[in-house]
């Protein structure tokens, strides 16, 4: 009876111990995929001449260029994130690809609105990341409820974020905007509580990504809203 209890309690805590090291792990990701965008970010800052020179030359299909590529990235990225040392390359280049679009974007609303706009921007989505991090840790609650309003979220986000594009339609950027930052703060209470219930270990660098993205749309939904309808 004894050893029963005892191989329980090693089993329980062994099980524990597994899910410390995982959610590290995760967080390990992320931090390191936040340092290469910062780096990326710094590399807009001093190639300004290379894509003012792209936006001048192609005009939006520059900017399409970009988005394509970024987004090829992280479903390249999330394809490979369990195959390594592929899935570190592409996990990089993912991150930099959309550090080095959020530095762009980064330097058009500074030099329209002031630093201020992105630093309110980015000290917001910190904020935001912190709560929905701690309510999801301290309440353990399962918000796998929230998929199917994650999912319509975000297909509106990404149509809208189209439309508002080609058809110059600075009001309704903005309520798209709104919807992005709900959608996606609402993808990270969802991945944050997957993450804290899955007993697949062995994808820290998808929930990584996935976090990753979800800020960086949070980020520059939030630039937006701030910098309002004179961008």
């Amino acid at each position: 009876m004894n050893y029963d209890y005892q191989s329980q309690f090693i089993g329980g805590r062994s099980a524990v111990q597994d899910r410390i090291t995982f959610v590290r792990s995760v967080y390990l990701w992320l931090m390191a995929g936040f340092g290469v965008a910062g780096l990326a970010a710094l590399g807009a800052v001093f190639t300004v001449p290379l894509w003012m020179a792209g936006f001048e030359k192609g005009g939006m299909l520059f900017g399409l260029l970009l988005v394509g590529s970024q987004w090829g990235s992280i479903i390249f990225a999330s394809r490979v994130s369990r195959r390594r040392p592929l899935n570190i390359l592409a996990y990089g280049l993912a991150t930099a690809l959309l550090g080095y679009v959020a530095g762009i974007v980064s330097i058009f609303y500074a030099s329209a609105n002031g630093a201020g706009t992105v630093m309110a921007a980015f000290g917001m989505t910190a904020a935001d990341f912190l709560v929905l991090t701690t309510v999801a840790f301290v309440s353990k609650k399962d918000f796998s409820f929230l998929r199917n309003f994650v999912i319509v979220g975000i297909s509106i986000m990404l149509i809208g974020s189209l439309i508002s594009m080609f058809f110059h339609l600075p009001t309704f950027g903005l309520i798209i905007a709104a919807v992005a930052v709900i959608a996606c703060s609402a993808k990270i209470l969802w991945d944050t509580s997957n993450m804290l219930r899955t007993q697949d270990y062995s994808d820290p660098a998808g929930f990584a990504l996935s976090l990753f993205v979800s800020l960086y749309n949070i980020f520059l939904s939030l630039l937006r809203l701030l910098g309002g309808r004179r961008n």
